[in-house]
Formats: C-alpha cells, sequence, structure tokens
C-alpha cells in the first residue's frame, strides 16, 4: 500500500533533486516523501526547486515555477514548465 503525501492542488512547496536517474528523469524530496519526477528542464543535483500542485489523482502533477514566479502569477496563468512525478 502507498502511503499518500498531504498535497492540495493550487499549494506552492519547494522540492529538492536529489539525483538523476536517466537523462530525463530524477529523484526529487517533496515533503520528505522521495518520487520520480520528470522535468521538462535540466535540473541539478541538490538545487532545491520550487514547484505547484496541479493534481493530485491519478497521478501528482506538478508544475516547475521560476522563484519570480511562484510570487507574482496567478494559477490559472499556463507556465511552459511541467514536473510529471
Amino acid at each position: 500500500m502507498r502511503k499518500t503525501i498531504p498535497l492540495r492542488v493550487g499549494e506552492v512547496l519547494t522540492a529538492n533533486v536529489k539525483r538523476h536517474l536517466g537523462p530525463k528523469r530524477v529523484l526529487i524530496i517533496l515533503k520528505g516523501h522521495l518520487l520520480v519526477a520528470e522535468p521538462e528542464r535540466t535540473v541539478a543535483p541538490g538545487e532545491p526547486i520550487t514547484v505547484q500542485v496541479l493534481s493530485i489523482f491519478p497521478r501528482i502533477h506538478l508544475r516547475h515555477l521560476a522563484l519570480e514566479d511562484a510570487a507574482e502569477t496567478p494559477p490559472e496563468t499556463p507556465l511552459p514548465l511541467d514536473l510529471q512525478t
């Protein structure tokens, strides 16, 4: 049985990139949980990334935000960087 991560749609969080798993997959830590993610932009191990929760079912879908986007962009504005877990 999988443990659920307490996430809310629209929530903005910081995840940490743990390591690369392949050319397009990374391991991230989000709220203390390890997740495999497929970022659309290059991220480095150890890099903190700001993400916004877009959906939690059937899969967690996160949007990778630039720092200025996290503070200034309303949730309904489409952003080009998606991070799917």
